[in-house]
């Protein structure tokens, strides 16, 4: 069975906890540590890693070489602090790459 994992400040991923969610609280200064343990969570079956904004817009490189695979599946998601626009932008580059053209 796959399991899925959030990665954030722990105000914005608590409340994931109740739909079953494995959270890691992290904060910006801890970029390094969430390299390492997205590639964990990765090795360990997780299929869903939901990171907010904040963590990874520090989170390129790793972000990108996982896109490129089935699994996990990650997706960027705002925190409490609101939006930065970076889960949009990320949306829309995937919708154009898969359907051709920008239909957002």
């Amino acid at each position: 069975m796959y399991k899925m994992a959030v990665i954030g400040d722990r105000e914005s991923v608590l409340i994931f906890k109740a739909f079953g969610a494995d959270i890691f609280s992290a904060d910006k200064e801890e970029v390094l540590k969430n390299k390492r343990l997205i590639n964990q969570l990765a090795s360990e079956g997780y299929a869903i890693i939901l990171i907010t904004e904040q963590v990874a817009e520090h989170l390129s490189e790793v972000l990108e070489h996982f896109s490129k695979e089935p699994l996990p599946a990650i997706s960027v998601i705002p925190s409490l602090d609101g939006s930065l626009g970076l889960a949009e932008r990320i949306m829309k580059k995937n919708v154009e790459r898969a359907v051709g053209m920008n239909i957002l």
